[in-house]
């Protein structure tokens, strides 16, 4: 069975480094199922875009800044091109946040170019794939929140999990808080529904806006959310708490939150569980 690369690149020694990695990779049976690599390149966006319209492609490995811009809108053109693909991105150091945000609008995942090597690069192009397909699965099977717009239980454990493992693997923190709003209305009318449900809305809404461009926010529960929020040199996320929690206050939203260490990893539902825990009127800090 053949894997079909795409490699998005424009600087001519990474081309080949990357090439020389995934022929190692190969040679090295790193998996069973794929017998050969086949690598395409492509230099540019443009040019990603009229292969991926021709070619067969199992995986995408990107370079956002490939055509020296922000990264953002060659990330967009390449997924726009590629939507049943999954995407790989390979990144400068410096370039981490946007990679965590890119994470978000839609990556599977990321590596930093110094640690590309054979065993990282083909767990990432591995995970990627499986993690496309099961996501595939599941958005079929509604992956939204009807009322809210935001991931349901399904959609947030899918991809806040994804989360877990990259913080596990970068060696970084995870937040993760269960919220939920404080709403009088008396569910057992018609009126008192509807009232509840705009409760829901509007909280939802608050939610959105008290978070960061990288975090996950989705309606997990009846009244209940959950946000994912990484820890990023831009914020910590004892300064993410902060802002989440003074927020929260201010619009009738308890929060309870549980921390992510990677020397000390546990699974996604334990965290969800702590956090619960920790969703207390009375609670004024993290659960360490």
């Amino acid at each position: 069975m053949n894997l079909r690369v795409l490699l998005v690149e424009s600087d001519p020694e990474e081309v080949l480094f990357v090439r020389d990695v995934l022929t190692e990779i190969e040679e090295g049976r790193y998996w069973t199922n794929w017998i050969r690599i086949e690598t395409l390149h492509a230099a540019y966006a443009e040019e990603a875009a009229a292969i991926l319209a021709n070619e067969l492609v199992d995986v995408v490995l990107l370079d956002p800044a490939a055509e020296g811009n922000s990264g953002s809108e060659t990330f967009q053109q390449v997924q726009a091109a590629a939507q049943q693909i999954p995407i790989v991105l390979l990144v400068a150091t410096e370039d981490h946040e946007l990679a965590l945000r890119l994470v978000r609008d839609g990556a599977q995942d990321f590596l930093i170019r110094q640690q590309i090597d054979c065993a990282p690069l083909a767990h990432a192009i591995r995970n990627a794939i499986e993690r496309h397909r099961i996501l595939t699965a599941a958005r079929a099977g509604a992956i939204t929140d009807p009322l809210t717009g935001l991931p349901n239980r399904g959609g947030f454990l899918t991809f806040a999990d994804r989360d877990r493992k990259l913080a596990e693997r970068l060696g970084r923190r995870l937040m993760i808080l269960v919220a939920e709003p404080r709403i009088s209305a008396d569910a057992s009318t018609a009126q008192g529904r509807q009232n509840r449900d705009l409760a829901l809305v509007e909280a939802a809404d608050r939610l959105r806006s008290l978070s960061g461009p990288t975090d996950l926010v989705a309606r997990i529960g009846q009244t209940r959310f959950a946000v994912a929020v990484f820890d990023t040199e831009a914020e910590s996320v004892e300064e993410a708490w902060a802002r989440m929690y003074s927020g929260g206050h201010e619009f009738r939203i308890r929060i309870g939150a549980a921390i992510f260490d990677a020397d000390r990893p546990v699974s996604l539902d334990a965290l969800l569980e702590q956090a619960a825990l920790d969703l207390a009127p009375s609670a004024m800090a993290m659960r360490r």
